[in-house]
């Protein structure tokens, strides 16, 4: 079994997590975290065993895969320098927050030749798989129409926690880019892939 070299991109909520697993994995040798923040980078690091980086080019020298987890108005730029620089990229939802982005991130792990994932967690859970069974097997016949509900909620804190929630420019589109990316995708992968498109509000 191939052992990768494995990073991360950010420090900040979900990080942890993942840095958690990175550990973990027999596949993975967890070394690395970038951060713009010297100070969190470092704090980061010491907690999970890796090296702490600011230089992102040095980083990823460093690295087989990379785990992008900014928040997704940021998600481009270091995607785009981890395929250039040969290295696979997983990146946290949504892939970014505008479709020029998500081209450029697509184009450049084609270009590169490297795998490029988004984290799509939920189709892993117990109830999503037996749906998914249900649909593949034919067991609830052939389903013609889906519904995905939303019904989250959050406070005027939630906005205010960090300066790029809550706008058009940072967020890229509100609930349906920051909280709902979850819900479509599971509607995607029961459903089939989309043939057309069209929005309401």
């Amino acid at each position: 079994m191939k052992t990768l070299r494995t990073g991360i991109v950010g420090s900040g909520k979900v990080a942890a997590t993942h840095a958690a697993v990175l550990k973990e994995l027999p596949e993975s040798r967890f070394s690395a975290v970038f951060s713009r923040s010297r100070e969190k980078g470092q704090a980061f690091a010491a907690r999970f065993g890796a090296r702490a980086f600011t230089d992102l080019g040095a980083f990823l020298k460093e690295l087989d895969v990379a785990v992008v987890c900014t928040p997704h108005p940021f998600h481009a730029e270091p995607t785009v320098a981890a395929c250039r620089a040969g290295v696979h990229v997983l990146v946290e939802k949504p892939l970014a927050s505008s479709l020029a982005d998500c081209d450029a991130m697509i184009g450049a792990a084609r270009d590169a030749g490297v795998k490029l994932g988004v984290v799509s967690q939920r189709r892993w859970y117990a109830p999503v798989r037996r749906v998914k069974r249900a649909v593949e097997e034919g067991l609830i016949g052939s389903p013609v129409l889906g519904t995905a509900t939303v019904l989250g909620w959050r406070d005027e804190a939630y906005y205010r926690a960090d300066p790029w929630r809550g706008s058009w420019q940072g967020e890229g589109g509100g609930i349906l880019v920051n909280q709902a990316p979850h819900q479509l995708d599971l509607l995607q992968w029961f459903m089939g892939p989309v043939d057309s498109l069209c929005g309401q509000w």
